[in-house]
């Protein structure tokens, strides 16, 4: 198993559990409580590739973060937990022939996985005033919101989910997931990088690549796994590099990488928020989800989101000092108009190309004018959105129609994302696709990949627990096969 993020880690959960031989492999190294701290830039530059600061190239310049560690993205994220859209499942059925894509038959992997994680809404008691203001907005505009579900025992709503949880309360995997791994007798390595799969006539035998220091990634010994059956879950991006290393270099691999392109908006109340505190992100917006759009309250760190405040050094300082009646509001797109691929660079770096459609910069430029609408519902006097063309502080009406109205460039728009998906799509048509529904690689045998970067399109909400469930669902079909 290579990877130990929602994929990796919870396959090999499935497996070991039921008493097969497992051996997990991570890049990154274990992470322990003391290692958090409220420094992102620490944070970035110490556990994640390319010390958070890996982009895509063009039509726009888009950051992206992957995290490096054991547990993957559950580490670092918001532990937020969604089931796919219906209709997601519905398309990867008609458009990619994933006939197995049903509720019905996922539904068991589900509640096995939400189980096993704790995953639960967030209680009310640890939302903070942040999250209270975003849920008040929504009833005022008559909109669909629910208490998000994430995987935790125990949170104290410190808000520091995308700095690492320090009071221990996240269920990231590699607390629930790895420890049950190990319990049952698998074997995990971390700070081990992968370079490429052992392929001999036709069949993956294993993969070969470098221990490296946890600290400084300095590349140490050479390592040499076999196995009767490899599975990659190395992300979307990460997965289809390994397989062009290893020489599976047909159109397919790499192809159709997508991602959620984000926003977010800095809203300024005569009341105290104290944004720090509350669940990182406690309550969202379902109401349009079926448009392709979803919005939720948000925290990281002063330092992350002060960038959006006006950059005149008297007004900078001023608005800083007013942080305690500031609230972060996001939302992010679905991105079914823009795609992109994975390909390799001399030397084996990842090379990610990513063009935004004009559907999707329409949807972000509609994001940015609903989260302004939801500031003005519950009486916000100023907001920040960070938009070339537009003042560095506006009344949030003003703003969504100023939004509305205008018309902006995708460089214009700040867009980022976390969420990203596709690069090894499932699907029925071998030209298109890099896997069959059960995540196994054509052309090859005993090679099978398991994480976000199956999605044949987006499923419609954050990603992470459709790739558990799809882990869960592999885990309990490999021991019929093998």
């Amino acid at each position: 198993m290579i990877g130990s993020g929602p994929g990796g880690a919870l396959t090999a959960w499935s497996l070991a559990k039921d008493g097969h031989s497992v051996t997990l492999i991570e890049a990154g190294p274990r992470l322990r409580r003391p290692d958090f701290g409220q420094s992102i830039g620490h944070m970035l530059a110490s556990y994640f590739w390319d010390g958070g600061a890996r982009t895509s190239r063009g039509n726009v310049v888009f950051p992206t973060m992957q995290v490096r560690a054991l547990g993957g993205g559950t580490v670092f994220n918001s532990a937020i937990c969604m089931r796919p859209l219906e209709s997601a499942l519905e398309r990867w059925r008609d458009e990619h022939g994933l006939t197995e894509m049903t509720s019905e038959m996922l539904d068991p992997h589900f509640d096995a996985v939400e189980t096993f994680l704790n995953i639960k809404a967030a209680d009310d008691d640890i939302l903070g005033r942040r999250n209270e203001l975003f849920r008040e907005a929504c009833s005022e505009l008559g909109w669909e919101w629910e208490h998000i579900k994430r995987f935790e025992e125990g949170c104290v709503g410190s808000g520091e989910c995308i700095t690492g949880c320090r009071a221990g309360a996240k269920n990231s995997l590699d607390k629930r997931g790895v420890a049950e791994v190990v319990q049952a007798g698998g074997r995990v390595y971390t700070s081990v990088h992968i370079d490429q799969l052992i392929v001999e006539h036709g069949r993956v035998r294993g993969a070969v690549g470098m221990t490296v220091d946890p600290e400084t990634y300095e590349r140490r010994h050479p390592v040499r796994i076999h196995a009767g059956c490899t599975i990659v879950s190395a992300g979307a991006i990460g997965t289809p590099t390994i397989l062009r290393r290893s020489g599976l270099t047909r159109p397919a691999v790499g192809s159709a990488l997508r991602f959620h392109p984000s926003c977010y908006i800095i809203g300024v109340f005569d009341e105290e928020v104290n944004p720090w505190f509350g669940a990182t992100q406690g309550i969202h917006a379902t109401e349009h989800l079926e448009k392709g759009i979803k919005l939720e309250a948000l925290w990281a760190t002063a330092s992350t989101f002060s960038r959006t405040l006006p950059k005149r050094p008297k007004q900078f300082k001023r608005y800083l000092k007013r942080w305690p009646n500031m609230a972060v509001w996001d939302g992010w797109v679905s991105g079914d108009a823009s795609v992109g691929d994975v390909r390799v660079l001399p030397g084996g770096r990842p090379d990610i190309r990513w063009q935004m459609g004009d559907a999707d910069l329409r949807r972000l430029q509609e994001t940015n004018a609903l989260l302004c609408e939801m500031y003005a519902a519950v009486g916000a006097k100023e907001v920040f959105t960070g938009i070339v063309g537009l003042p560095d502080v506006m009344d949030p009406r003003e703003a969504a129609d100023r939004l509305r109205e205008g018309r902006f460039e995708r460089t214009e728009m700040p867009t980022a994302s976390n969420h990203v998906f596709g690069g090894s799509p499932m699907g029925t048509d071998e030209e298109r696709a890099v896997c069959d529904g059960w995540g196994q690689v054509y052309g090859i045998d005993d090679l099978y990949i398991c994480d976000t970067g199956l999605y044949p399109s987006s499923p419609g909400v954050n990603p992470q627990l459709t790739a558990m469930a799809l882990a869960h669902r592999l885990g309990q079909e490999l021991p019929e096969r093998y």
